[in-house]
C-alpha cells in the first residue's frame, strides 16, 4: 500500500497511537511475564526453605531418637555390668568361704596327723623301752643261768 503525504500524515498519529499501544501492550505482557518469574522463584525458594526445614526437623528426630536408643543400650550395659560385679562379687566370696573353709580342714588334718604320729611314736618308745627291759631281763636270767651251771 502506498499513501500519500496527506494520508500518511493523517494515518501517522493513528499509527503511532497503535504502535505505542502495541508497546504497551508489550510491556504489560514483559511486566506479567516478570511478575509469574518472580512468583515462581519465590516459590521455588519457598518449596527450598520448606524442604530444608523438614529434613532439619526430621533430622533431629533422629538425631533424638538415636541418643535414646543409645541412653538405653548404655543404661542396658551398665546394668548387665552390675549383674556380673554382683555376681562376680557373690562368687569370690563364696570362693573365699571356700578355701577357707579347706584351710581349715587342713589345719585340723594336719594337728589330728601330728597327734596321731605322736601317739604312734609314744607308743613305739614306750615297746622298745618295754622291749629292753624284757631283754635286759632275759640276759640276767640267763647269765644266771650260766653262772649256776658252771
Amino acid at each position: 500500500m502506498i499513501f500519500t503525504h496527506e494520508e500518511a500524515t493523517q494515518l501517522g498519529p493513528v499509527a503511532a497511537n497503535g504502535e505505542i499501544q502495541q508497546l504497551k501492550n508489550t510491556i504489560a505482557s514483559m511486566r506479567e511475564q516478570l511478575e509469574r518469574g518472580r512468583f515462581t522463584e519465590q516459590e521455588k525458594v519457598q518449596q527450598a526453605v520448606a524442604a530444608a526445614k523438614e529434613e532439619a526437623l526430621q533430622l533431629r528426630h533422629s538425631i533424638t531418637s538415636m541418643r535414646e536408643q543409645m541412653e538405653a543400650m548404655r543404661a542396658a550395659e551398665q546394668q548387665k555390668l552390675q549383674v556380673a560385679l554382683s555376681g562376680s562379687t557373690e562368687e569370690i566370696a563364696q570362693l573365699k568361704a571356700m578355701v577357707q573353709a579347706l584351710r581349715d580342714g587342713m589345719e585340723r588334718q594336719k594337728l589330728n596327723h601330728e597327734e596321731a604320729l605322736q601317739r604312734v611314736q609314744t607308743g613305739a618308745r614306750d615297746e622298745v623301752r618295754q622291749l629292753q627291759l624284757i631283754i635286759f631281763e632275759l640276759r640276767d636270767r640267763l647269765e644266771g643261768h650260766h653262772a649256776g651251771e658252771t
